[in-house]
Formats: C-alpha cells, sequence, structure tokens
C-alpha cells in the first residue's frame, strides 16, 4: 500500500492498531543563525504569493532548515524523494526520510531509517499525519528492532509538527513550531537529529 493512500491517522489505525497519545517530549532549546540564513529566510518570507506551488515551502523554508542542522549530524544521510518500501506492504517516496549516512560500498545505501518528514500539501496536517505515520511505521519494520525510536515531522513550510513512533505508542508533541520562531525551529531539528545519530550508531 502506498504512503500516499492513507489519508489521515485514523487510516492508518485501521490496518496497523496503535497507542496515540500526546506529550511535550521535544525539550525548550534554541540554537543561534547566521545572519545570512535568517536574510534568506526573511526574504523569501517577503516574496511568498498567496498561491504557491508545493516546491516553492519545501525548497524554500523545509529544506534550508534540515540542511543547516544536517551539517552539524555528519553520521547521517538525508534522503529526498526516495524509494523507501517495506515488502510490498509500506511503499512510497517519502519528501524526505533521514538514515545513517552508508559507508562504503553497499546493496542497501538506506540502511536504518529513523526519521520521515511529510509535507503537509495545502496546510493539510491531517492527511500530512496520515501519510507521515505510515513512513514511520515502514521505518520501524525495515530496522526490526523495538528498541529505536522512529521520529516524524509533518511541515506546510511555515508550521511544523513533530511525532514519534515507540514500539506500538505514537507520540504527537504537544508543540507545533514555526520559521518566524527560527532559533527555537532549529533547535528541536538538532534535537532530533542528534537522537538519529545516536540510534544510527548503536549497530
Amino acid at each position: 500500500m502506498k504512503f500516499s493512500e492513507f489519508k489521515s491517522v485514523e487510516d492508518v489505525l485501521d490496518k496497523y492498531p496503535l497507542v496515540v497519545t500526546k506529550a511535550q517530549f521535544l525539550p525548550k532549546v534554541e540554537l543561534p543563525l547566521a545572519e545570512s540564513f535568517i536574510e534568506n529566510l526573511n526574504f523569501t518570507l517577503k516574496m511568498q504569493t498567496a498561491v504557491e506551488s508545493e516546491m516553492f515551502y519545501r525548497e524554500g523554508f523545509i529544506f534550508p532548515f534540515m540542511q543547516q542542522v544536517w551539517k552539524q549530524h555528519l553520521a547521517l544521510k538525508v534522503w529526498i524523494n526516495r524509494k523507501l518500501a517495506y515488502k510490498d506492504e509500506l511503499t512510497g517516496e517519502p519528501d524526505y526520510f533521514i538514515s545513517a549516512l552508508p559507508e562504503g560500498p553497499t546493496r542497501d545505501p538506506v540502511g536504518k531509517p529513523l526519521l520521515a518528514v511529510a509535507e503537509a500539501k495545502q496546510e493539510d496536517f491531517i492527511e500530512g499525519w496520515g501519510q507521515c505515520l505510515a513512513e514511520m511505521i515502514a521505518c520501524q519494520k525495515i530496522n526490526d528492532d523495538e528498541l529505536l525510536t522512529v521520529y516524524g515531522i509533518v511541515s506546510a513550510g511555515e508550521f511544523w509538527q513533530f511525532g514519534k513512533l515507540e514500539k506500538n505508542t505514537f507520540t504527537r508533541n504537544i508543540a507545533a513550531y514555526t520559521v518566524h520562531e527560527p532559533a527555537k525551529l532549529l533547535g528541536v531539528l538538532d534535537y532530533l537529529f542528534e537522537q538519529c545519530e545516536k540510534q544510527a550508531k548503536l549497530k
């Protein structure tokens, strides 16, 4: 089943029963940003119109933040629109997902996926989370390790929501974040990348 076929968390739960809860699992942390990054962000905010393409939000808001954090966590690899599949059961191309950086020649460059990112197209977070949770379950099944935590992000560009999957429990973070408070957003992204990097080094 393709990730895009899941239109809500409830759709996912019909096929994969999970405990669903909310908690504030992300820490309160801020990271400073270079003046040039802030300047580019403000320019993008200023120049966006009422009608923009999905690619505008991905390239203008989502990827710049992820790339900024990625620079500090070089044991990880950010994949963009690359196929992710657990057998034929769950398959598709997440907007982004993160795994351990492949080392040397390998037939399985994706390795251990630890974080999935779905764009909330037209700010539809309901469908965005349906897709993202399906991607997180695929990551969990590929890893085949119940001790690993898989993280998820749904972003409409300006606004970001976060979740995690531990064993059979899916937890949405209570607070959402926005590019209008870039130091806070960068802080939580850095925290997630750090957690993924720690887990990537476990094997």
